[in-house]
């Protein structure tokens, strides 16, 4: 029987490279768009959220159109609710403004490339990251990153059966690997449950969904930087 290894497996969005950035300049846009249609432009980015999430979960996960659909489908909800008459040209301005967040340059978070060094060294590396394989697949390549790992996953949503899964494809014994990011409830929570060791890298940009009370022990970094010293210590 093949012993089990060591590894880690480290989210991409929020971890590595910016994201959500993009999503909350979008949202300011969009604001200030239906704040000039006359719209409360506050409320409407509650109501913008509450769309999005229910995209994510009616698809199953983060696929490319649940945003652009959000707002359009917010612009909708306000011209119905106000009464006031429905603009095709706005409708397309919202759903172009959803697809600029994928056509942003790829930005690395600092410290994110001399981390992956250090590690990929010492450990095995593995990529999960959710969202569109097209779009993810380019934004890695995009990010210079792609090399650092031995395999990567792209899937709609991460739940401890991905995690799981990564450990039986790569014979990795969770017990003596790391799962790595920035999201309570899609790294590190089902990271826990999958039974590895967990590191939450903070990001002021998470998006509220991706957060949920830590059902386990975990570490906690302000910075990826962080990150090498809390694996290698183990060693």
């Amino acid at each position: 029987m093949k012993q089990k290894a060591w590894g880690a497996i480290i989210d991409f969005d929020d971890t590595l490279v910016e994201t959500t950035i993009y999503y909350d300049q979008a949202k300011e846009q969009f604001a200030a768009k239906m704040s000039e249609l006359g719209f409360p432009a506050g409320e409407c980015l509650e109501v913008l959220n509450r769309f999005d999430i229910n995209n994510v979960l009616k698809c199953g996960g983060f696929h490319k159109q649940c945003f652009p659909n959000a707002l359009v489908e917010t612009y909708e909800y306000y011209t119905k609710l106000f009464n006031v008459k429905f603009c095709r040209k706005t409708r397309k301005w919202m759903e172009d403004l959803g697809w600029w967040v994928f056509e942003q340059p790829v930005e690395l978070i600092t410290g994110a490339r001399e981390t992956l060094e250090k590690l990929s060294l010492e450990i095995p590396l593995f990529l999960a990251t959710k969202g569109d394989e097209e779009i993810q697949t380019k934004r890695l390549e995009e990010s210079g990153l792609r090399d650092y790992f031995r395999a990567v996953y792209i899937v709609p949503d991460k739940t401890h059966q991905e995690y799981l899964g990564i450990a039986d494809k790569n014979s990795i014994d969770p017990g003596q690997s790391w799962v790595i990011g920035n999201s309570m409830k899609g790294d590190i929570n089902p990271g826990i449950k999958s039974g590895f060791n967990c590191i939450h890298v903070f990001h002021h940009n998470t998006w509220d969904f991706e957060e949920e009370e830590p059902e386990g022990e975990f570490f906690s970094v302000n910075s990826i930087r962080d990150v090498a010293g809390i694996i290698f210590k183990g060693l």
